[in-house]
Formats: structure tokens, sequence, C-alpha cells
């Protein structure tokens, strides 16, 4: 029997990873800060957490943050990159594994084409996970 190859996708607000893998044997083949595209203009802090004094809030509305609106133009770009993957036609499913968020961008920005290929994913931040400590963390949605 054919191994099951799956295509992993971990991002977050300040980038992402493609990965592939078989088993417990998973590799990176891509990565991509969201610095490197000229769209996507900010820094995204790591926690995520609204920092008073930062133009967050006005006079107690809320008004949409940096994040809120770079977000969205970085899922594009991570949604372009999975699927330029995917046309490559080396994996047989795909795993999304992303704060709960930047899943949700991700949702948001996957066409249904691609969508139908996500087997699982994973309201989960592991992108300082390293490649060969991933399988551990993945393994419940990996058996999918």
């Amino acid at each position: 029997m054919k191994p099951v190859v799956t295509l992993y996708c971990i991002a977050d607000e300040a980038g992402f990873r493609l990965l592939r893998g078989i088993g417990s044997e998973i590799e990176e083949l891509l990565k991509a800060d969201a610095d490197a595209f000229d769209d996507v203009g900010y820094e995204f802090p790591k926690s995520g957490r609204n920092r008073a004094g930062r133009g967050d809030t006005s006079f107690g509305h809320e008004t949409q943050t940096a994040a809120e609106i770079e977000r969205p133009r970085l899922a594009r770009h991570v949604i372009r990159a999975l699927e330029a993957e995917w046309a490559r036609a080396t994996c047989d499913r795909i795993v999304v594994v992303a704060g709960p968020k930047m899943l949700g961008a991700l949702r948001d920005a996957m066409p249904d084409a691609l969508a139908k290929h996500v087997a699982a994913d994973l309201a989960k931040d592991l992108s300082d996970v390293a490649a060969h400590d991933l399988y551990q963390h993945l393994q419940a949605v990996s058996k999918v």
C-alpha cells in the first residue's frame, strides 16, 4: 500500500511554512516571512495581544488593528503558495495548522477547489516548532 503524503501548511501572523510529511518524516519545503510581501505592511507582534498606546482603540470604540487589516493579506499569500505546491501533485491531502485567528483568515482565503483537499485543520500555533519535532504535535490530525 502506498503511504499517504501530507502537505502541511503551518502559519502565524509573522509568516508561514509548507512541509511534506510521510508518517513521522516531515521535511520543510518552503518558508516565508510576512515582511517578504510588499503589500503586508506591518510587523505583527508574536503575542497578538492588544497593546495600549498603539492606536488599537479610540475613545472606547474599537477600531481595526493592524493585525486585523494585514492578516487577510498575508493569508492570501499563504494560500497562493499552498495552491502552487498542491498543483505539483506530490501530496495526497492537506493539513492546515495556525492560531485561531490566522486559521480563520486562511479558511476565508481558501478557494473551494483547494478546501476540498484539506483533511484536517488544527487551531494551534506551531510556527516555532522544528520540522523534526512536529510529528508529535500532529499525530492526532495526521491519522485522518
